[in-house]
């Protein structure tokens, strides 16, 4: 068996792998502020004020990653060959250890602020004029999450071997293990970005703040142990 180009084993005695954790989702962006309303002048009537654009929302927080499972014990195997063949260059490797821990689940990005909404227009007509309103004020971007934390590694088991060989033979079997790793801490989620100004005199918005990254499981399996007999 080959796990990254690397033989284990001819064969092998695992415990499942844990499962990775499901990554959080992203906040939503915020909603634009509205834009303000025009100036209107008329001649014979006056004038309607304009009026301020609104302020953008702040963004959505993003949602943690779930934690990595832990890796599954092996289960206890009996192994029996009844005419082993070959020489000593060719022995068969029994491989066993526990499953390694799952990886925890990327945190969710913030969500970007909303931007701040357009300002209303001055207007004149005749004798009368009205002055234009300011811009909104740019959302603050939302908090990104934190990763999740990474699952523990399996324990190994107990592993019994017995074995007789051909007439002539002189190979063996042989036991390898071990120990299966804890999982990786998720990554932290991005925080969201300011929301823009709108125009005229608005301010931006402030960026959000990026989650943490979770932490890597704390403890390694332990390794399987052999009993390996030639009978």
């Amino acid at each position: 068996m080959l796990i990254d180009d690397v033989p284990l084993g001819d064969i092998v005695v695992l415990g499942y792998s844990g499962t990775k954790g499901t990554a959080g989702t992203a906040g939503p962006k915020g909603s634009d502020g509205s834009n303000g309303r025009n100036c209107d002048c008329n001649w014979a009537s006056g004038c309607r004020d304009s009026t301020a654009g609104g302020n953008g929302d702040t963004g959505g927080n993003g949602s943690n990653g779930t934690d990595g499972a832990d890796g599954k014990q092996a289960f206890p195997a009996t192994i029996t060959v009844t005419k082993l063949l070959g020489d000593a260059s060719h022995n068969i490797v029994v491989f066993s250890a526990g499953g390694n821990g799952g990886s925890g689940g990327d945190g969710g990005g913030g969500g970007d602020g909303g931007s701040g909404g357009q300002g209303g227009k001055s207007d004149k007509d005749g004798a009368y004029k009205c002055t234009g309103s300011g811009g909104g004020n740019g959302g603050t971007g939302g908090n990104g999450a934190n990763g999740g934390y990474g699952g523990n590694g399996g324990d190994g088991t107990t592993v019994t071997v017995r074995y007789s060989l051909d007439s002539g033979a002189s190979a063996a079997m042989v036991g390898r293990t071990a120990q299966s790793q804890p999982g990786e801490g998720g990554g932290a989620g991005g925080a969201g970005g300011p929301g823009a100004a709108g125009s005229p005199g608005g301010s931006a918005g402030k960026s959000g703040s990026p989650g943490r990254a979770g932490n890597r499981g704390s403890k390694s399996g332990a390794t399987s142990t052999f009993s390996i007999t030639k009978v």
